[in-house]
């Protein structure tokens, strides 16, 4: 296997390798992410990349397989733009449990989700509940794991706890892949908060709250802070898995 893929990621194992696998390790980890604009500074892949990166660095420290990130996902809110790919609710939550049903089958002991996208927050709750009902395996899910822990490594205000493009989300993606970024392209945007709230009681879609597609400061990110609040979140996970 080339040193440039991660030793744990089942995409670029053989069917033998695979197999192996599958023996020796009863840990499984599900990234998921979504493709949607996230501003002028960020890639539409950004939430996907994310995921990919902390489940890799969790299944380094709990020796786990990781599975494909799952690109597509629940973003109605930025449907209007170019590129980006909604899948609906059910859809998407009938979509996990097939590929948590898929993993069952191979006497796996426990099953990680790892969102980096904050609208399949719901889905999964329901889905991981339904799930844990009807299969013998340990579940866990985690959306942006260690939140209020992070924020701490901020300089800028979150904006109502929304993630999308700021100085978090940007620094989680500089700690990522920095090629991938254009911090001269980062604005500041903090929308007006008597839209966010039509937005939380109507049906009123978040983009129109923000021109950029930024819901903060992305100026301020830097891949150092990246990489602290990676560190943080993974860290987070261990502890719950290992005790739970």
């Amino acid at each position: 296997m080339s040193q440039d893929y991660s030793e744990w990621e089942i995409q670029y194992m053989t069917r033998p390798e695979v197999e192996e696998a599958f023996k020796k390790y009863k840990m499984v980890i599900l990234p998921i992410g979504a493709t949607e604009q996230h501003g002028p500074h960020l890639p539409l892949g950004t939430d996907t990349f994310i995921a990919n990166n902390l489940a890799v660095k969790l299944a380094e420290k709990i020796k786990a397989l990781v599975l494909p990130t799952v690109p597509f996902s629940y973003s109605w809110v930025w449907r209007d733009i170019p590129g980006s790919i909604v899948v609906n609710v059910e859809h998407f939550k009938a979509l996990v449990e097939d590929i948590v049903r898929s993993i069952a089958n191979h006497h796996i002991e426990k099953l990680i989700i790892v969102n980096a996208h904050g609208a399949n927050d719901a889905s999964l709750k329901y889905a991981v509940r339904e799930l844990s009902d009807e299969i013998n395996m340990r579940i866990f899910y985690f959306t942006y794991p260690a939140f209020q822990e992070i924020k701490k490594y901020t300089e800028s205000p979150i904006w109502h706890d929304t993630i999308h493009a700021c100085e978090i989300e940007t620094s989680l993606m500089l700690a990522t892949n920095v090629d991938l970024c254009h911090m001269e392209r980062a604005v500041c945007e903090y929308p007006d908060d008597r839209l966010f709230h039509k937005y939380r009681e109507s049906s009123l879609p978040l983009g129109l709250t923000s021109k950029s597609g930024v819901f903060g400061d992305a100026t301020l990110a830097s891949k150092e802070k990246g990489e602290v609040m990676i560190e943080v979140m993974v860290n987070y996970m261990v502890k719950v898995i290992q005790d739970t």
